[in-house]
């Protein structure tokens, strides 16, 4: 049911359907002999989205019903002949789950006071070992139920004259059935502030940028893990285009204990000197000098032997070096962001590229936070990606590459995630380092995706650093009008700590849709999987025929 339609002269679009899909899959895991299985999957779902001057908003919502039919052969101990036929016997279960996503946007004050509103409901492995692996039909009961929502308000000063100045407050809280300390799961709520304030058009004697953010996220079995950071720069003009200026930046992390287990005080402070140049708009380079304090060396001890002991520490936590920071857009299509500088894990990097043609799209990025798993599900910070889908679609076909490096996304739309969140399901400080560099065509009927991601999890509390690798490929030719073809193929590596080797999980499918009438769609499916570990007991196969309708009321 594809309904269009005018509230108060505006656009609301709802569409209801129903998705039939039918499976026939044979597994084999470890040691034991491979299964066959069949299941049937039914979920209807409604994608509903509202757009005014305003306010808009989007939603998806659907309910799968799994039924799975499993045979397995039982050895008959009462029966020693051997001609026999063996036993069969059928095991039949049904699973439901139920996904949830919406968000909005209310302008309160046009350009300066916005409200939004995001929360997402849906099934993900505790393990972030077995992604890629596990699914609805595969091993389910490695999944678990999360759920996450979040209310942000943003206040701006529109067009400053001498002061600028950006607020914006969070407030989430995510919830899951379960997690790796405890079968009760997850309940946490994180409170985030974060502002800015900078110097407006008719302030030209100097310029200023300063900004600060609070984290505060309440857990379960752990006191609160709260996080301040504050980075600022002042500048004074030279000559033309070439300003001197002061930097200062400070991190703070508190869990309520002294020190992480592997990583002591993560708390550092800078500050620095250096010369900014600016020949244009959106092109700066900075290049600084600076020294990094760390941990708390404000000590105070009672004798001088102690004192002295006390300087030659401060001494060593104390480091200078030059940072680098590049702001460059080489075109309207091609732009570039560098930053170098040293925090408590050593040389700090974050990195920014993309390059828009017409029908190709680049984009590669790098970064490195201190987080938890509650503050990645709740994150709020708008990406900009390579494909535009409709709400709630992942299947290329449904999605279109922009015109723009700075696209403003549509009621019913959203940017085509390449990532997701590769950690397990736990309250622990995490420190992590990600990358991803991605390749998007869009040309006449093809469709192409070529995706690279790396990401390293260090658990500050437990002291174990979990690495993942994934390389994937995904195209889609269209055959006419009504009928698609489309490939997938993804190589990933996951290892759980440095003291196990990585199991290797690939990957393919190669899928066929057509649309039989307005409302009815064919979709006929192959998937082939396989994963190899060191343990024998992870090792595992899948091979798995899908058919299914599609119909749209």
């Amino acid at each position: 049911m594809s309904i269009p339609f005018s509230v108060f002269c505006q656009e609301v679009d709802i569409k209801a359907t129903i998705n039939t899909t039918g499976y026939i899959y044979e597994t084999q895991i470890g040691d034991n002999e491979s299964t066959q299985s069949d299941s049937i999957l039914i979920k209807p779902s409604i994608v509903g989205s509202y757009s005014s001057r305003r306010f808009s908003a989007a939603i998806t919502a659907n309910h799968s019903i799994v039924r799975n039919n499993s045979e397995n052969i039982v050895v008959d101990d009462t029966n020693v002949d051997e001609d026999s036929d063996p036993v069969i016997e059928t095991e039949s279960d049904s699973q439901n789950y139920t996904d949830l996503r919406y968000t909005s946007t209310l302008e309160l004050i046009e350009n300066a006071l916005s409200l939004t509103l995001n929360g997402a409901q849906s099934y993900r492995n505790v393990q972030q070992q077995q992604n890629y692996f596990s699914d609805q039909i595969l091993a389910p009961e490695g999944l678990t139920k999360t759920s996450n929502n979040s209310a942000q308000l943003d206040f701006s000063i529109p067009n400053p004259i001498l002061l600028g100045f950006n607020l914006q407050s969070t407030y989430s809280q995510t919830k899951t059935d379960q997690s790796q300390e405890s079968t009760s799961g997850l309940d946490n709520d994180n409170l985030g502030v974060t502002a800015r304030l900078y110097q407006g058009r008719n302030i030209r004697s100097m310029s200023f940028d300063i900004s600060a953010q609070y984290n505060d996220t309440g857990r379960t079995n752990s006191q609160n893990f709260k996080s301040t950071i504050v980075q600022g720069e002042i500048g004074f003009p030279i000559i033309n285009k070439l300003d001197f200026i002061l930097t200062g930046n400070l991190s703070e992390y508190d869990t309520g204990a002294t020190e992480f287990a592997s990583r002591g005080n993560l708390d550092t402070s800078s500050v620095g000197a250096g010369l900014k140049w600016s020949p244009s708009n959106e092109r700066n380079i900075t290049l600084t000098y600076n020294q990094l304090e760390e941990g708390d060396n404000q000590l105070e001890t009672g004798n001088e032997e102690d004192n002295d002991d006390n300087q030659s520490d401060e001494t060593d936590k104390r480091t200078n070096f030059v940072g680098l920071n590049i702001d460059w857009a080489f075109t309207s299509r091609t732009a570039l962001n560098f930053d170098y500088s040293k925090r408590f894990y050593g040389n700090a990097y974050n990195f920014n590229f993309s390059h828009n043609l017409k029908s190709l799209r680049t984009s590669v990025s790098y970064s490195e936070s201190v987080t938890s798993y509650s503050r990645l599900g709740a994150s709020t910070t708008s990406i900009t990606g390579i494909f535009v889908c409709q709400f709630g679609s992942t299947d290329l076909a449904d999605c279109f590459q922009p015109d723009s490096l700075d696209y403003q996304l549509q009621a019913g739309e959203e940017f085509r995630a390449t990532t997701e969140i590769d950690t397990d399901i736990t309250e622990e400080v995490l420190f992590r380092k990600s990358g991803a560099a991605t390749i998007g065509y869009d040309k006449r009927k093809v469709k192409l995706s070529i995706n690279a991601n790396y990401s390293q999890t260090e658990y500050l509390e437990s002291d174990r650093i979990n690495t993942n690798r994934s390389l994937s490929f995904n195209l889609n030719y269209s055959l006419g009008r009504k009928s698609d073809l489309s490939f997938a193929s993804t190589l990933t590596e996951n290892q759980r700590s440095e003291l196990e080797d990585a199991d290797t999980i690939v990957t393919n499918s190669l899928n066929f849709t057509r649309n039989m009438s307005r409302y009815l769609k064919l979709d006929l499916g192959l998937r082939l999987l396989d994963r190899e570990s060191v343990d024998p007991d992870r090792n595992g196969s899948d091979k798995r025929l899908t058919l299914g309708l599609n119909y749209t009321f």
